[in-house]
């Protein structure tokens, strides 16, 4: 009997490892859902979303798997652009760090928090417009600053817990009104795939675009 459940361990284990080729860089590309304009109502409120910044912290060798890395030389030899990229950190069934996990060339965080912004504001009834549109000088500019958006698991013991955590604050620019957004979505998985990489956190933000339309009356109303 010990024997059967220590042979079942250590392969939860070992396919934790080998799935996705764990010691390797994954690059995954995320589905947006498309942003058909025609079906939001174009009268309602105009907003523009302006600076979209990522201030997230990376660290190196962190204690929490929840905490920004990378390997391949660390934090210190990494490009802004491996950084702008990078949305999680692969382990192995004993939660050692290896691989990097990064969106494909052409995504960035900060642009797919743009992109799911802008989908959840025109969800919400808003009009969102650029400013290449011709805006007046009176409608609401909405700043966005990402203080976390990173995934990652927690080995345990027949399944790993993947895990993909998002949090910004959007501000007012007119008034520095603010509304923190923040979600954690997590699912139990036998095995890190990319593709399970690539669902945790889709689902993340879809969650996030729900908490966005939630609080959005709150910001704009203010």
């Amino acid at each position: 009997m010990r024997l059967n459940i220590y042979s079942g361990v250590v392969a939860v284990f070992c396919l934790a490892l080998l799935s996705g080729c764990a010691t390797s860089r994954s690059e995954i590309a995320l589905t947006l859902p498309e942003e058909n304009t025609s079906q939001y109502i174009s009268a309602g409120q105009e907003v523009i979303i302006g600076e979209v910044i990522d201030r997230r912290v990376f660290e190196e060798a962190p204690r929490e798997p929840s905490t920004p890395s990378l390997g391949k030389g660390g934090v210190s030899k990494a490009s802004d652009e491996t950084k702008a990229r990078a949305v999680g950190r692969k382990r192995n069934g004993y939660g050692k760090a290896l691989g990097d996990v990064l969106l494909e060339n052409g995504q960035t965080v900060d642009e797919v928090v743009r992109s799911s912004l802008t989908l959840a504001l025109r969800e919400s009834g808003y009009n969102v417009l650029t400013h290449s549109t011709g805006v007046v000088a009176d409608t609401p500019i909405i700043d966005v600053y990402i203080d976390e958006f990173w995934a990652w698991f927690n080995p345990g013991f027949w399944a790993i817990t993947l895990n993909t955590r998002i949090a910004t604050v959007l501000e007012l620019r007119s008034s520095e009104a603010q509304e923190n957004v923040s979600v954690h979505t997590l699912q139990r998985r036998q095995v890190a795939t990319e593709s399970a990489w690539i669902e945790i956190i889709e689902n993340a933000l879809s969650d996030y675009r729900n908490e966005v339309v939630s609080i959005a009356p709150d910001l704009l109303e203010e």
